[in-house]
This record gives structure tokens, sequence and C-alpha cells, in this order.
């Protein structure tokens, strides 16, 4: 079964190169391939981001509670 596929041109930093070169081989994988599992990882945290944002922005419209500055402050100063 074949897939449908298109050209990406991207430009980046050679550090950078230098290192997705590295990992591929390392891995003994291409470039491609790695940079394919990369954006693919990175689409699909997106989709569940998106996806529990939207949730919540239902449940706030819905009447959900909300946190004051202050409580927010103090959850995020808990986890330093």
């Amino acid at each position: 079964m074949s897939q449908d596929t298109g050209n990406v041109t991207v430009r980046m930093p050679l550090k950078i190169q230098k290192k997705l070169d590295q990992i591929a081989s390392d891995a003994d994988r291409s470039r491609n391939w790695l940079i394919n599992e990369a954006i693919g990882q990175y689409l699909d945290v997106f989709d569940w981001q998106e996806k529990r944002i939207r949730e919540r922005l239902k449940k706030a419209d819905k009447g959900g509670v909300w946190q004051s500055k202050a409580d927010v402050r103090a959850i995020i100063e808990s986890f330093k």
C-alpha cells in the first residue's frame, strides 16, 4: 500500500542539524524518518491539548468553577 507524500523544505541551524543527524545515526534511522516522527508527535500533543482546552471552555461556559489569581499562583509556587 503506497502512502501519499509531499516535500517540505526546512531551514535549521547547523547545530540542530548535526544533533539530528547524530540521533538518526545512533537510532539507525534516516533524518527524514526522525523528522517525521518528531512532527507526528508534536501534532499528536497539539491535538490533545486543543481537545482538552475546548472541553474545558465548554465546561466553563456551563458554569464551571473558576480559580482566583491568588489560588493559581499558589498552585504554581507549590511546584517550585
